[in-house]
């Protein structure tokens, strides 16, 4: 069952802006030299795979909020078909325009709708959406070289790879690390010992640091948590993303989550789990989940049937997370998602 205590990125962060099935488990052993000359064996193997299939309606509720007619592009995200996820379209109750998939492989309906001035109406879609809970065992992988990684790992609005205090931090943590996974386990136990959580604005990892108490300390919540990582990550030659979604907080067969506009901002369900979480790239397993919020501890390849996958943030700019449905002219008022989930 998800842990009660996970804080997942709450409603501050959406204003703001390949599971193959049947993919075979992955044992890929050869050797590298350590830095003693001596030859390790890597291993990347899976250990625990295993199915959770949802059915998901999401439906949002569109508003002109002026007095006209408006004529406007509204865009609809889907979860993904990514690693460790499969997803399919079922039906929606508007035929949309197109289909599009952001430079990062998320995908968008986008609808052309035209509403009277103080018109409402809803756009909804069915999908199913199966996830893979998998735990993997990854020992001695091999760094990446410089020309591998050159332009996977470089800064972004979110990601300060050039702020000097980060690079120091980054040289500490992970220098002497024997392999990338051991220092993304550094990373993650070091952001977690000095975590000050708080649900606030996407601010990006270079205003995330503060000094408390005399101490430098991790302030925001899920996507601080994540550009701090990613930023770190990258710093050492790691490639690494944000994967935006939403977590279960509930473990039960239905789930239901919603959220609405109001006059001074959006009131929401106790159960909002709008996230994200850091992914790092493995060559010989693809992209591996990242979670640290979960259980208080640091899991990288141990992956819950909780998370769903919306988006990715590795090229492109998403700025607050996901928005899940956007217009130019007219808003959207309520946000509404029920997970049904198939037993096995």
């Amino acid at each position: 069952m998800p842990d009660a205590k996970l804080i997942v990125g709450m409603v501050l962060t959406l204003i703001g802006a390949s599971l193959v099935l049947g993919f075979l488990p992955v044992k890929t052993e050869y050797s590298q030299e350590d830095h003693g000359g001596a030859s390790r064996e890597v291993r990347v193997e899976y250990v625990e795979k295993h199915n959770y299939t949802y059915f998901l309606s999401q439906c949002f509720l569109l508003r002109n909020p002026s007095n006209n007619t408006v004529v406007d592009l509204v865009y609809m995200w889907l979860p993904v078909n990514a690693s460790n996820q499969l997803v399919r379209l079922l039906e929606t109750n508007r035929e949309p325009l197109y289909r599009k998939n952001s430079e990062d492989g998320a995908v968008i309906l986008v609808y052309n709708l035209s509403l009277m001035g103080g018109e409402t109406t809803w756009i909804n879609a069915t999908l199913q959406v199966t996830v893979e809970k998998y735990r993997l065992i990854m020992e001695n992988l091999p760094w990446m070289n410089y020309s591998q990684v050159e332009k996977n790992t470089g800064g972004k609005r979110y990601w300060a790879v050039e702020n000097q205090t980060y690079v120091s931090i980054a040289q500490s943590i992970g220098l002497d690390a024997r392999d990338p996974v051991e220092a993304c386990s550094r990373i993650g136990k070091w952001i977690l010992a000095r975590l000050n959580y708080q649900p606030t604005w996407r601010r990006g990892a270079e205003h995330a640091l503060i000094l408390k108490d005399g101490k430098l300390a991790v302030s925001g919540d899920c996507e601080e948590v994540a550009d701090v990582f990613v930023t770190l990550a990258r710093i050492l030659g790691i490639r690494s993303r944000v994967a935006h979604g939403i977590y279960l907080l509930e473990d039960k067969d239905v789930v239901t989550m919603w959220m609405r506009r109001t006059e001074t901002g959006y009131d929401l369900s106790d159960n909002w789990g709008g996230h994200a979480w850091p992914q790092i790239y493995v060559p010989q397993a693809g992209w591996v989940d990242v979670e640290l919020l979960e259980g208080g501890t640091v899991k990288i390849g141990d992956f819950s049937q909780y998370h769903i996958k919306y988006g990715f943030e590795e090229k492109s700019f998403m700025g607050s997370t996901m928005l899940y449905c956007q217009a130019m002219y007219l808003e959207t008022d309520f946000f509404h998602f029920t997970f049904r989930r198939v037993q096995p």
